[in-house]
């Protein structure tokens, strides 16, 4: 960015900052830091917002139910997503690397639960009404092996070799989900 000198009011910058004006000068720097210095920056994003939204129901909102609709919900329940998530390829909801990778995922962070999402399904959000509404599908990929599980992002889909201890699946998870970006690994 370019350095830029923009008054507050007119004949601003001429106009000492002083004990009886301090106030005045504060708010007028907020309404420029906060209204005037994005205004077209937010106008360029209403004008997307309305053409997506193409609707005045979006008035019906108020500001926390327009951001849960932009942003997804920042709960990020895995009991839920444990709930409904299916399993493929020989595992089941009773298979020892399932029910150990439970164990393992209702102990990440929120910052680990976050990169989990992202490297499962491509975003680090909970869709509208949480993750229960999420369809993840937890695959079989192969016996166990050195390789890091991966995931078909677009299918929500995970695949977890068949790991043989406890400590080696959450070893291999814990690495994937933390140096995945994007398509590949950092």
């Amino acid at each position: 960015g370019e350095f830029k000198l923009e008054d507050l009011k007119p004949n601003g910058g001429a106009i000492p900052v002083t004990k009886a004006n301090r106030h005045e000068y504060v708010d007028l720097y907020v309404d420029w830091f906060f209204n005037k210095s994005c205004e077209a920056q937010f106008r360029s994003f209403l004008r997307g917002f309305g053409e997506v939204c193409d609707s005045d129901a979006y008035n019906f909102f108020n500001h926390e139910e327009l951001e849960l609709l932009v942003c997804g919900s920042k709960d990020l329940d895995f009991i839920a997503l444990q709930k409904t998530t299916m399993y493929a390829d020989g595992y089941t909801k009773d298979s020892t690397i399932i029910t150990d990778f439970w164990d393992i995922a209702h102990q990440f962070t929120q910052e680990e639960k976050k990169n989990f999402l992202a490297f499962s399904t491509g975003s680090d959000r909970s869709p509208i009404g949480g993750l229960a509404n999420l369809e993840l599908t937890i695959s079989r990929a192969g016996v166990d092996c050195d390789r890091l599980p991966t995931a078909h992002t677009c299918f929500n889909q995970l695949l977890i070799p068949e790991y043989g201890t406890k400590e080696k699946l959450k070893e291999k998870l814990l690495k994937a989900i933390n140096n995945s970006e994007g398509f590949g690994l950092i």
